[in-house]
């Protein structure tokens, strides 16, 4: 708005061409400007009251606030919208607080949006382990994967599923009804996949087991015979190539036998710094996995049929190069 824009830069707003426009109505009056001058200071903009209710339009959230904005949700991503608001007055408690309308506004002018949250478990920030988690990605090998070619990686890990992990978690339905939707409720009984993926994006390498929960879990003598299906295919596919085994840091992935097995065969092992969760490409792989098992809802009834799509949609993945790239591996 021109009144504004003259406002801003010291301008006159009294001078002969303004008051000759004055005089054939064609630009506000004085009284008009300050009205709009001292809407600017109390809310950051000129815009019209509302046509319903007539109701005052929020000040906007810009300057130092957008920048406090801005710091606030770096630190606390998840805080609810009130405390954002109570922060950005106690740091500029002038002028009304800012409504949430504003604040919506404002964090769609940085780009922010709401995501689903992951938690990371407190240990991981322990220097000990941020060390760890530095020496992983930045060192040469044993301590690190620095010098290691990404497409001779292989990540190791392993997941439970259960029936209502096919169970969509969200529907339609009008404002005054709840959603119903039929699914599986089933908390007791799972199936266990433990699975290993390969990183060439030449050759699609994947392993994995799948097995009822009755049968226990991902004990050492299951691993065991794992690992030896896995080295005993490498040695006919890529004979003489090695390969670097990646794992977190569960005892049976730590068994001497395990590893015994990786170096007997001419491979190498390194252990994810403990915690950190997010830098495993495989545990992309299974909340992929998850996501194409909501699709299934309404055909798997009993375990056998969600093994039996399990192993479809791990077969649909194709190549996972680009899970080890999500999590900062390089492309070589």
């Amino acid at each position: 708005m021109d009144v504004i824009q003259r406002f801003l830069l010291n301008q006159s707003l009294n001078t002969p061409e303004l008051i000759a426009l004055r005089t054939v109505y064609a630009y506000p009056s004085l009284k008009t400007c300050e009205r709009y001058i001292q809407q600017w200071h109390a809310l950051g903009h000129c815009r019209p009251m509302r046509s319903t209710g007539n109701h005052v339009a929020l000040r906007e959230v810009r300057g130092q606030d957008m920048v406090n904005l801005a710091l606030f949700r770096s630190v606390l991503p998840a805080a609810p919208i009130d405390q954002l608001r109570a922060f950005l007055h106690h740091m500029n408690p002038v002028g009304i607080p800012f409504g949430p309308q504003a604040i919506i506004r404002a964090k769609h002018l940085l780009n922010l949006s709401r995501k689903a949250s992951s938690t990371t478990c407190r240990r991981a920030f322990l220097p000990i382990n941020e060390l760890k988690r530095q020496m992983f990605f930045n060192d040469n090998y044993p301590f690190g994967r620095a010098n290691v070619r990404t497409q001779d990686m292989i990540d190791l890990d392993e997941a439970g599923f259960k029936i209502e992990c096919t169970n969509p978690k969200f529907g339609k339905t009008v404002t005054w009804k709840r959603c119903y939707l039929e699914g599986e409720y089933n908390r007791e009984k799972k199936v266990n996949c433990l699975m290993a993926i390969s990183a060439d994006r030449h050759y699609d390498m994947e392993w994995h087991d799948i097995w009822p929960q009755e049968e226990g879990g991902t004990d050492l003598h299951r691993i065991i015979v794992f690992i030896q299906r896995v080295v005993a295919q490498l040695a006919v596919d890529h004979p003489g190539r090695s390969f670097c085994f990646t794992m977190d840091n569960l005892n049976v992935h730590k068994h001497p036998m395990v590893l015994g097995i990786i170096t007997g065969a001419g491979h190498r092992y390194l252990f994810r710094a403990p915690y950190w969760s997010v830098d495993g490409p495989i545990e992309y792989v299974f909340n992929t996995i998850h996501t194409h098992l909501l699709s299934y809802f309404t055909e798997i009834q009993n375990l056998a049929e969600l093994e039996v799509c399990l192993d479809e949609i791990i077969d649909d993945i194709g190549n996972f190069v680009r899970y080890f790239l999500n999590v900062g591996f390089p492309d070589n």
